[in-house]
């Protein structure tokens, strides 16, 4: 998200389906646009600031963007952001579709409100680091990632419509994560969690999907998958393995879920949908 450029925006017209990730991808000591451009950007984006400030500008917004600041980019908006002096760390996607496009027409994504924030990094940073990863193969599990990117820039947006108050209302929220996202190799009782943090379970249960939009299963369940998709580029590791050190049952129910959400097997996706 950092080359510039102008002029009228043409949107690239891509296979049929309801979206796509085109690239996502994290860039440290990052400069964002040279001073003095504006870029009118083909399609969506968003940039996700880990570390560093600048400030974002457009026509009708010029506000510093710090750690825990989402940009949405919109396609054709004129805009500019550049990082302060010493650079900042960002993860970046780039994305279009039919999807994105009429969340923007609902007015759910609008350019007239294209920052958040005040967003956690860590939870965030690994919410964008997730689609840092080989591009799946077939319209099915290309919508699906569409899905899951859409998903969590209507829930920042929500956060930035409504934000929480900090402090001792949301420790229980922090805690329960803390907990979830912890050993994914060993089993995790949820009445244990929701006994944690003091609340009942049910209220915990209910609570938890209203603040993050999933259950506290889904939301474990989804970094497993996380945890083995990361194990699979970056490691050497068998399927039968990474389905051990994510917490999988065995190597078939990994297999299972992962098919699920990428359409490919692991095998496959490992090789770049070959």
């Amino acid at each position: 998200m950092t080359a510039a450029a102008s002029g009228p925006a043409s949107r690239p017209t891509g296979g049929a389906g309801l979206g796509r990730v085109l690239v996502a991808a994290r860039i440290t000591a990052g400069s964002g646009l040279p001073p003095g451009t504006t870029r009118r950007h083909p399609t969506w984006g968003l940039t996700f600031l880990t570390a560093g400030s600048g400030r974002y500008r457009d026509a009708h917004l010029d506000e510093p963007i710090t750690a825990g600041t989402l940009v949405v980019v919109h396609p054709g908006h004129p805009h500019w952001y550049g990082a302060d002096p010493g650079g900042w760390d960002e993860y970046f996607v780039v994305f279009d579709g039919p999807v994105f496009d009429l969340a923007g027409r609902s007015g759910a994504l609008s350019p007239d409100r294209p920052l958040v924030h005040g967003l956690p990094v860590r939870r965030w940073a690994a919410r964008f680091a997730a689609f840092d990863r080989p591009r799946p193969r077939g319209t099915g599990a290309r919508d699906a990632e569409a899905v899951d990117l859409l998903a969590a820039l209507l829930e920042a947006c929500e956060l930035r419509e409504h934000p929480r108050r900090p402090g001792r209302s949301t420790a229980w929220l922090a805690r329960s994560v803390e907990l979830l996202e912890g050993d994914l190799t060993e089993p995790l009782p949820l009445p244990a969690v929701a006994a944690e943090v003091g609340l009942p379970y049910e209220t915990w249960r209910r609570r938890f999907r209203a603040a993050t939009g999933t259950s506290p299963y889904a939301h474990r369940a989804s970094r497993r998958l996380d945890a083995a998709t990361g194990m699979l580029v970056h490691t050497g590791l068998s399927v039968r393995d990474i389905a051990a050190a994510t917490g999988f049952t065995d190597e078939r129910h990994l297999i299972r879920r992962f098919r699920e959400r990428t359409g490919l097997t692991p095998r496959a996706f490992r090789d770049g949908g070959q």
